[in-house]
Parts: C-alpha cells; sequence; structure tokens
C-alpha cells in the first residue's frame, strides 16, 4: 500500500507522525518544526499552511534531512561507547539522565533501522555559495575562461563530444532536466570528483520531485521575489537561485570538459574539492522511503529521549577530544550517570597537571548574574585539577539546548561561571544560533569565553571549534620513555646551554646518559636564545668546558630555526626553557629515573 493510499496529502501524514513521535509543536519541538517549514515553504505562515501545497513525497524528504541531526548524534554516541568498551573491556554501557537508565541497544536499535533506509545519495551537506565549488576550484586552477562555454551559433548550443552529456544539455536548454549522464557517474569519478557529480545528483533529485520544469521553477522563483535560504544549497527555492545562474549546466559542463583531462588536472581538481567539501557535514536523500518507515524510526524509545541525550552527545565531544590521551571513564558496572548532582566523569592520567572531567561540579558565587543560581555555579561539566587541597578548574562547558537564542540567560551565565572559576576558560554550546555580542555580561573575561552557536553533528567547523579548545587546555599527552629511549629515537637533539642548566649539565647523569656510543652519529645543536653551535657527542664536553653558558633562556626563535630544517627534535632543557615555547607543536616525554630537574619535549615541525 503507498503512502499516498494511507494518507491523502502532507498533512494528514505529518499529523500522524506527530502523534506517533511524541511531537510537542508548541515546546521543545517547535525548531525543529520551524526547520521543516524551511525546508518546505520558507514564506508560508505556518507549518500547516506549507504541508497543504507540498507532495508527500516532498514532505518525506523534508522531515527526513530535518532528523538527520540526531540520527548522527546516536551515532557518536554509540561510537564513543564501542570505543571506550573496546579500551575498557565494557561490553554493555548503559547511560543515565536523571533517574532512568537507557540501554545502548536503544540507540543500536535506532541506528540499525536508520542504516536500513537505502540512501541513494549522500552529499556534503553544502550552503549556496559553497555549491559553486567547482566553478571555485575551476577559477584557482585555471582562470576565468577556462571552460567558458560559447554558442557556435545563434540559438544552438556548445557540443561537448559526448552523446549523453549533449543530450543533457539539449533537454536543459530547452528547460527540462534528464538524469546526471551515466558519463559523468560518481563510480567512474576520482576521489573529490565523485562528490561533485553527487551534488548535480542530489539537487536533480530535489527537483524531480517536484516534477516541475526548468521555466516553471524560475517563474515561481521571481513570484515569491528571488528568495532563498542561504544555509542549503538543496533547498528547493536555492536551487532555483543557484539555477538563475544556470548552475547545474555550468556543472555538467565542466564534469564533462574534466572527461579529457590528463590524471594529474583531475587529481588536482579532486583534491580542491576533497578540502571543500571536508568542511561540511553530510545530507543524505532517498527516493524509496515512506511515510510508514519513518513511523518506525519515531517510534523507537531513542527517539522519544532525544533531547535528554544532546549532554550526553556533548560529554562524548569533550572525551572524543582526548582520544590519545590515557582516559579512564569512571562507570558503576557500565552505567554511566549523568545527574543534576556531582559525578566525575572521567580522569586524565597522560595530562600535566594532572586533570579529571567532572559533571555538575559546584563551586561558591557571590551574587549571580543568573536568577537561578544561588550563591553557587554548578555547571553541566569542567575540568579540573586532581589537587585533593586546591583543585582548581580550567574548562567550564555549559550546554544549552535553546531554539531561540537568550543574550541574557547565555551572557548571565557565561559572566557567573568566569567568576566562579577564575583560571578557567568558559565555552558556552547552544544546539541553535548563538551569535549575539555578550562583552557587556563578561566583566573583563572575554578572552577566557567563547560561545559556540549550532553546536550539533552536522555542524564540523563548531565541532572543531570545541576540540581545539579542550586540546588547549588540557595540552598534550605526556608519553613515557627513558631518557637514552628518547634520543635513541632521535634524528637530532637541542641541548638547552643556558644558565639555569648548570646543574644539570655537570651531574653524573647527565653524562652517564651520553657515555652511550650509539650517540655518535648524533647531532647535538647547542642553544639558548639563538643556536651557538653543533657537535657530535664526543665534542660535547669540551664545548661545554670552554664556552660560557647563555643568560637568556629564550629557547623559541632557535627552536623555531631548527624545525625550518628537521621534522623532529627532541629538546633537553627545564622548567624555564619550557615556559618560553607556547605554541609550539610539542609532546612532553616523561622521563624515567632522570635527573629531577631535566624536562624533554619532542617538537614537530607544522604541517
Amino acid at each position: 500500500m503507498s503512502d499516498a493510499e494511507i494518507y491523502r496529502d502532507s498533512l494528514s501524514a505529518w499529523r500522524a507522525l506527530s502523534s506517533i513521535g511524541g511531537l510537542e509543536p508548541t515546546g521543545r519541538d517547535e525548531d525543529l518544526l520551524a526547520q521543516l517549514k524551511q525546508r518546505i515553504d520558507p514564506g508560508a505562515e505556518s507549518l500547516e499552511q506549507a504541508l497543504t501545497k507540498t507532495p508527500v513525497a516532498q514532505f518525506v524528504t523534508a522531515l527526513l534531512a530535518t532528523i538527520q541531526p540526531f540520527a548522527q548524534m546516536f551515532r557518536d554516541i554509540l561510537a564513543f561507547f564501542e570505543k571506550a568498551g573496546a579500551r575498557y573491556g565494557q561490553a554493555q554501557w548503559r547511560v543515565s539522565v536523571g533517574d532512568e537508565l537507557a540501554e545502548f541497544k536503544h540507540f543500536e536499535e535506532f541506528l540499525e533501522a536508520w542504516n536500513s533506509i537505502d540512501f541513494d545519495i549522500d552529499v556534503p551537506a553544502l550552503s549556496e555559495v559553497d555549491a559553486f565549488a567547482l566553478n571555485n576550484a575551476r577559477l584557482k586552477l585555471g582562470d576565468y575562461d577556462y571552460w567558458r562555454t560559447r554558442k557556435t551559433e545563434a540559438g544552438r548550443p556548445n557540443v561537448i563530444g559526448v552523446p549523453d552529456v549533449d543530450e543533457w544539455l539539449a533537454a536543459y536548454d530547452a528547460e527540462y532536466y534528464l538524469p546526471l549522464p551515466r558519463s559523468l557517474s560518481p563510480e567512474i569519478q576520482p576521489p573529490g570528483l565523485d562528490e561533485a557529480a553527487k551534488v548535480i545528483m542530489a539537487a536533480l533529485h530535489v527537483i524531480h520531485e517536484r516534477g516541475l520544469s526548468r521555466n516553471a521553477i524560475l517563474e515561481e522563483h521571481r513570484s515569491r521575489s528571488h528568495r532563498s535560504d542561504p544555509s542549503d544549497a538543496f533547498h528547493p527555492w536555492t536551487i532555483a537561485q543557484s539555477e538563475t545562474d544556470y548552475w547545474l549546466r555550468s556543472e555538467v559542463l565542466y564534469l564533462a570538459h574534466l572527461l579529457a583531462e590528463p590524471d594529474d588536472t583531475k587529481a588536482a581538481f579532486g583534491a580542491e574539492l576533497t578540502r571543500t567539501y571536508a568542511l561540511f557535514g553530510r545530507r543524505r536523500f532517498s527516493s524509496t522511503i515512506d511515510v510508514k518507515f519513518l513511523e518506525r524510526i519515531l517510534s523507537l524509545p531513542a527517539w522519544k529521549r532525544r533531547y535528554e541525550f544532546y549532554g550526553v552527545w556533548v560529554a562524548t565531544q569533550v572525551m572524543d577530544a582526548l582520544e590519545d590521551h590515557d582516559v579512564t571513564i569512571n562507570h558503576d558496572d557500565g552505567a554511566l550517570r549523568f545527574a543534576f548532582t556531582e559525578t566525575r566523569l572521567a580522569d586524565i592520567a597522560s595530562s600535566r597537571p594532572l586533570l579529571s572531567v567532572y559533571a555538575e561540579r559546584r563551586s561558591p558565587l557571590s551574587n549571580p548574574v543568573g536568577k537561578s543560581r544561588k550563591n553557587a555555579a554548578q555547571p553541566d561539566f569542567g575540568i579540573w585539577t586532581r589537587d585533593t587541597r586546591d583543585a582548581t578548574c580550567v574548562l567550564v562547558v555549559e550546554v544549552k539546548h535553546y531554539k531561540k537564542e537568550s543574550t541574557t540567560n547565555f551572557g548571565a551565565a557565561l559572566a557567573d561561571y568566569a567568576k566562579a572559576h577564575p583560571q578557567a576558560k568558559i565555552v558556552l554550546v547552544n544546539y541553535g544560533p548563538a551569535t549575539g555580542d555578550y562583552a557587556g555580561l563578561w566583566r573583563g573575561d572575554k578572552d577566557r569565553c567563547i560561545v559556540l552557536g549550532h553546536f550539533n553533528p552536522d555542524v564540523p567547523a563548531a565541532k572543531a571549534t570545541f576540540r581545539q579548545v579542550v586540546r588547549s587546555v588540557v595540552g598534550e599527552p605526556v608519553s613515557y620513555a627513558a631518557a637514552s629511549t628518547a634520543l635513541a629515537t632521535s634524528r637530532a637533539v637541542a641541548l638547552d646551554v643556558s644558565a639555569s642548566m648548570s646543574s644539570i649539565l655537570e651531574s653524573a647523569w647527565f653524562w652517564g646518559l651520553l657515555d652511550a656510543p650509539e650517540y655518535d652519529d648524533l647531532d647535538f645543536f647547542l642553544i639558548d636564545n639563538v643556536v651557538r653551535g653543533r657537535v657530535k657527542r664526543g665534542h660535547l664536553r669540551e664545548w661545554i668546558a670552554v664556552e660560557k653558558l647563555g643568560q637568556s633562556t629564550s629557547l623559541f626563535a632557535p627552536i623555531v630555526e631548527l624545525l625550518a630544517t628537521h621534522e623532529t627534535i627532541t629538546l633537553v632543557t627545564d622548567q624555564d626553557g619550557i615556559a618560553g615555547l607556547v605554541g609550539l607543536n610539542s609532546s612532553p616525554i616523561e622521563l624515567v629515573d632522570a635527573h629531577q630537574l631535566v624536562r624533554l619535549l619532542r617538537l614537530v615541525r607544522r604541517g
């Protein structure tokens, strides 16, 4: 039985799905409804009005795209705990939000259902501007006239010489759209160009669902004063706007021209497009999904509690940023608890100082700005030093799931958390927008406060910024090694010869370390505020005996100089030397049985 036989129209289908999925149109799902209306008809007065003139197939596609971020959120949560299970030997996980436990089988059954959807097309979730990525690559790698098409005779299109492409172009010039030519299929394209072909397929899929000619699409577009959705390249209105510039014709022509180009040219275009597309999340289209399948998806337990799991997803993003650290997840026989009381979620053994991740840890706060806070600040998540007497918070993460930005609420939270945690970086993330100016509420803490809007699985840029903030606070993982092992795996060693190193350079430990004959061919670069020399191991003792130790411990400039000619450098220094290296790509090496003042760093040239 088809959707048309079950539901007379999109409106009746929507009402049924709303009931099955437990949607709250005037509550938590108000934003979801706004997104759905935006995808269908941004100009309609209401979603119901938009649905009255929308084919069921178009409605299903729009709803599928609207709930896709939740599927990716569940996928991220499940992937994190599967990784954690493999690492810690915990096969069965549960997560509690408040008083209720959710089994991870609920995520699995949702994703099993989601993965069974036959998605015809999987593309980058491009904006209107970035839909022209292939043209941008053409301009960057060629010039304005590269592959420009000209009419050979009045009224006759340029012929490419590829039969199915010429047929497609002739149809386009006759104001209708054929499917993507087989000669341009993604399956036969090199990496990067395959994605460009899929972008064309996705746009054609949206057009064919509406069943309109190019003339009709443009006439409809003019009637609504050329309005579009700049955030969504595949919105019907945005496709119409792009088509005012003959977007699809140009894309097909450019791909067809690339068929005749050498492999290195194709590879260059593919690499350029891959870099662009990697900045975006994914958008998936299916021509076979029906309303009955959506009924099943929206009736599953994971969907019913989707909003409660947003905070869990944010916690997994904190943990994911620490993926190469030695992190222990604190759980109760597989249950990870997100309650409204202080919980130590994880411990980081490879950070210096030692750190722990907390949920809902309270700190005293006098005269809070936020009305909901009384004499204390209790952010959703925080990273704290593991000091039993005087623990310090170094990162606060406050989670909001607002459909509309609340400048007053967000600003008050930032001000209160910054005041209660004077040494911490303060990050407020919101599922929806966050673009306001909060400077007036930050009380001079602007450099410590960050607001990330649209922090969700569909926005890679926000996720990347969040990851960078967490990494900058926690630092790179400390590795453990004997000094002899660290030097033996080095190609070049920078030795700090400033005055603060005198006790190390005179120690039996240092000279015992260097007595090993395997270091005979190793280059030692002697540095303080400049590179003062380059010697082999056999001449090192003589150099130190004759030369004066430097008075400056500013090692930044000489290290940058050495990294210009060496991919990696092992630095032997002390705490004074490390202090001046902020901003360099370095990993500390925790030494076993070493002189108490010595510090070893592995420094790597940035790409």
